[in-house]
C-alpha cells in the first residue's frame, strides 16, 4: 500500500511539473558560416507562448541569476532603481515622450498566447564555442507570467515599452563579459 501511495504521489508530481513547464516552448537552431575568412556562429532561440497567460521576457545583466528567486528577478528588473528611476516608475510615468530600451535595464518583450519571439545571438570568431555561448545566454534570459508583476497591466499605455519586433539580434560579446 505504501508503494502504491508513493508511486501515485510521484506520478502526480511528475504530471504537475510537466504541466508547469509547458508555458513556453523553446526551440534552438545553431548555424555556423564564413564571411570571407571570418567564422560567424549564430544561435536562434525561439520562444513560443503555448499557455493561456501573457508572458514577459527580459535579459538579466547578472548571468549568475540562478541564485535569485523568481520574485527577486522581477524585483531587480522592474522595481530596483537604476540611477534616478526604476523601470516600473518609467512605465507608469505618463510624461515619457519616446523610449529606446537598454538591453539589461529596460528591455521588455510581452509574449501573448500563441505568439513567438526569437533571440538571435551572433558570435564572430572561434570554432566550438556555441555551447558555451548558449549556456551563458540562457542564464540571462528571464520569462515570467505578467500577472506576477505587481502594478503592470497590459494595455495601450504600455505599448511604448514593449519591444515591438518579433526578434532581436545581439552580438554575443555584449552579453558575455
Amino acid at each position: 500500500m505504501k508503494r502504491i501511495c508513493l508511486a501515485f504521489f510521484i506520478l502526480i508530481f511528475a504530471i504537475n511539473s510537466f504541466a508547469q513547464n509547458k508555458n513556453i516552448q523553446v526551440n534552438k537552431e545553431v548555424s555556423e558560416y564564413y564571411v570571407d575568412t571570418c567564422l560567424v556562429s549564430q544561435i536562434d532561440i525561439h520562444y513560443f507562448n503555448s499557455s493561456d497567460s501573457v508572458l514577459v521576457l527580459w535579459f538579466e545583466k547578472n548571468n549568475n541569476n540562478e541564485t535569485l528567486t523568481y520574485n527577486q528577478k522581477i524585483r531587480n528588473h522592474f522595481y530596483t532603481r537604476k540611477g534616478d528611476w526604476s523601470f516600473i516608475q518609467l512605465i507608469l510615468d505618463g510624461n515619457v515622450g519616446s523610449f529606446t530600451p537598454s538591453l539589461f535595464d529596460s528591455f521588455m518583450k510581452i509574449i501573448k498566447p500563441e505568439e513567438q519571439f526569437t533571440v538571435s545571438i551572433i558570435k564572430i570568431g572561434k570554432e566550438g564555442i556555441i555551447t558555451e555561448i548558449y549556456e551563458a545566454i540562457e542564464r540571462q534570459i528571464v520569462i515570467v507570467n505578467v500577472a506576477d508583476i505587481k502594478g503592470l497591466q497590459i494595455d495601450k499605455s504600455i505599448e511604448m515599452f514593449n519591444f515591438q519586433p518579433k526578434s532581436v539580434v545581439i552580438n554575443a560579446d555584449c552579453l558575455i563579459k
